[in-house]
């Protein structure tokens, strides 16, 4: 068992790889203010209780994303896989105004406290997260596993043990343990898979918006159209 020494003098750097993507969630993130602005349109526009939603999710997926990136900087890749959890909930939950009968009800419902894994979508189905996940692994198909093995680094598990393993040896069956708060030990995939996860949830929610945006432009007869479209493709 060791501990890191925090005072060796050089600092690691990420690779060129990890550091590209950093900055394509920086550049994620002006796209999301840029969706934001759509969804309440122009000055004067009405506002309807979705938008409340939208905008919340917006705020949520803005400050998860840097945390996130400043865990990766800072080479915590156990506290980032909690937050990436955490990342996947915001588009996860807000799609859920898909399932429903009236989404705006359920953006005032959810508004007034009421949690969304006790409401329920328009066949009755309880909206927990395994019904959202399994409902949206068509359309994203490593949400499945991915939320799976995150789950484990949100509450104390076994991942949190695995985490701390530096070496195991395999001729004489030892194990080194560091007892760190950083992870610099993992391949650069490990980081590299994260972040492109991490992307990967953000372009779950920047679809649902973008989706709303549009919707919101539709006369009535154009999205009573549209409504019996996505029925019959569904």
């Amino acid at each position: 068992m060791s501990e890191a020494n925090q005072d060796s003098g050089t600092e690691p750097v990420h690779s060129g790889r990890v550091l590209e993507l950093l900055e394509r969630i920086t550049a994620d993130r002006t796209a999301m203010l840029k969706l934001a602005k759509a969804v309440f349109g122009v000055p004067g526009a009405p506002m309807y209780p979705l938008d409340l939603l939208a905008v919340g999710a917006v705020k949520r997926n803005l400050s998860t994303a840097r945390a996130f990136r400043m865990l990766v900087e800072s080479w915590n890749l156990v506290c980032a896989r909690s937050l990436l959890r955490i990342h996947i909930d915001t588009g996860l939950r807000f799609s859920a105004a898909w399932l429903v009968t009236d989404p705006h009800d359920f953006a005032m419902r959810v508004l007034r406290g009421e949690r969304i894994d006790k409401l329920t979508d328009k066949d009755g189905k309880y909206l927990r997260d395994a019904y959202l996940v399994e409902t949206r692994s068509r359309e994203c198909p490593w949400l499945p596993d991915v939320y799976k093995n995150l789950s484990g680094y949100v509450h104390f598990s076994g991942q949190h043990i695995h985490a701390s393993v530096e070496w195991v040896g395999t001729e004489d069956r030892t194990v080194g343990f560091a007892i760190t708060d950083e992870d610099r030990n993992l391949p650069d995939s490990s980081w590299t898979e994260i972040l492109d996860c991490f992307r990967e949830a953000t372009a779950l929610l920047g679809h649902y918006l973008h989706g709303y945006v549009v919707t919101k432009s539709l006369s009535p007869e154009q999205l009573d159209e549209a409504r019996r479209l996505w029925a019959k493709e569904t």
